[in-house]
């Protein structure tokens, strides 16, 4: 794969670039008042220019493993929703993978409902698959499941859970793989803190209960603490679309007339953003996350400023490869967090050499 960049996560994403964690930031909300004056103050010069956050201490992902000849095995994937472009390219990078290796794969999607998936893992346990891996709507709701998968001796994977890097596992997760979340927040704070220093910025974030959503929006307003921006607000939109998130921008831009960007927790959401900015006529940076094709062309076209590219589908590539390696004893121990490192911040500088971007 031909990059400079990568898809959290965005998670992810987010866009939703890498999904997966439990109970997150719920509905509209301000945060904190507005501050006063124009820009503010310069950048923050204390402030590293190399990333060496909490995520800077974990491997680079999992071994690769090598195929045995004749080994058979079946995985099971409670996508947490199809329709979502970079969790589509999850399960496609899963399919690819258990295929390469000789194995089976049944798939179900809950829709985006947490209750859904919570059915869906139990249903891939009474098909007797060897292990599972998934984007967990929220870890919490599968804890009975967790117990009767060890019980089964299937082992589970997943990306973000926990959501960020050092938190204790959570039992019955084996390994997990980070998509960079931390990583995106300190790249895009740092963007807007060279583009435009002491910026005053607020956050668009969205109204899914998921842990890894509200980090996904909180780490750029730690980050840019650090880097001597000033947060003034946080509104929720009401799901992860681009109407949405305009309603809920035009509300941000109501609100506060001496804003300089807005920071969206996906790409999605800052297509959204960059509608309500341009109906209002103000000089605004929208700055996206997750690295959509969409978001992209968006840049090439002056209207957002910039985006995160993370790999979505090599994030779960790499869980197959933890699932794989357990199944045939390879590279044991393995570490229980990994951290997918190949990130890239697009501008308009870079949008044309993104080889693989989601959607």
């Amino acid at each position: 794969m031909k990059h400079p960049l990568r898809t959290a996560l965005a998670m992810a994403a987010a866009p939703l670039v890498a999904f997966g964690y439990p109970g997150c930031g719920g509905t509209s909300t301000t945060n904190s008042p507005a501050a006063p004056g124009g820009t503010g103050t310069a950048a923050a010069t204390d402030v590293p220019t190399v990333y060496d956050g909490v995520e800077s201490a974990l491997p680079s992902g999992f071994e690769e493993p090598v195929k045995k000849d004749g080994f058979t095995f079946t995985i099971g994937y409670p996508n947490p929703s199809a329709a979502v472009p970079a969790l589509k390219a999850q399960q496609d990078a899963v399919e690819e993978e258990v295929k390469r290796l000789g194995g089976k794969l049944i798939t179900t999607d809950a829709n985006l409902s947490v209750q859904k998936q919570v059915t869906d893992f139990e249903q891939l346990l009474n098909q007797n698959v060897d292990a599972i891996i998934l984007s967990s709507l929220d870890p919490n709701s599968l804890k009975p499941l967790l117990k009767k998968a060890a019980a089964k001796g299937v082992k589970v994977y997943a990306n973000d859970v926990p959501y960020k890097a050092g938190l204790d596992q959570i039992d019955g997760f084996s390994s997990t793989i980070l998509s960079g979340t931390d990583q995106s927040g300190f790249a895009r704070a740092k963007y807007i803190a060279e583009t435009k220093p002491g910026a005053r910025y607020a956050l668009l974030g969205i109204s899914i209960p998921a842990p890894m959503l509200d980090y996904m929006v909180s780490t750029v307003k730690d980050w840019g603490t650090k880097f001597g921006l000033q947060y003034v607000d946080r509104i929720d939109a009401k799901s992860d679309s681009p109407e949405a998130a305009a309603d809920a921008a035009s509300a941000l831009l109501a609100r506060h007339k001496g804003l300089d960007v807005i920071f969206a927790a996906s790409d999605s959401e800052a297509l959204g953003a960059a509608q309500a900015v341009k109906r209002s006529n103000r000089n605004v940076l929208v700055v996206g996350n997750g690295g959509y094709a969409q978001g992209i062309r968006a840049i090439e076209k002056g209207d957002i400023a910039a985006t995160y590219w993370t790999n979505s589908r090599a994030l779960h590539r790499q869980l197959v490869w933890a699932a794989y390696n357990d199944l045939t004893k390879q590279h044991q121990p393995q570490p229980a967090q990994a951290v997918l490192t190949d990130g890239i911040l697009v501008t308009k500088d870079n949008a044309g050499s993104i080889a693989d971007p989601i959607g």
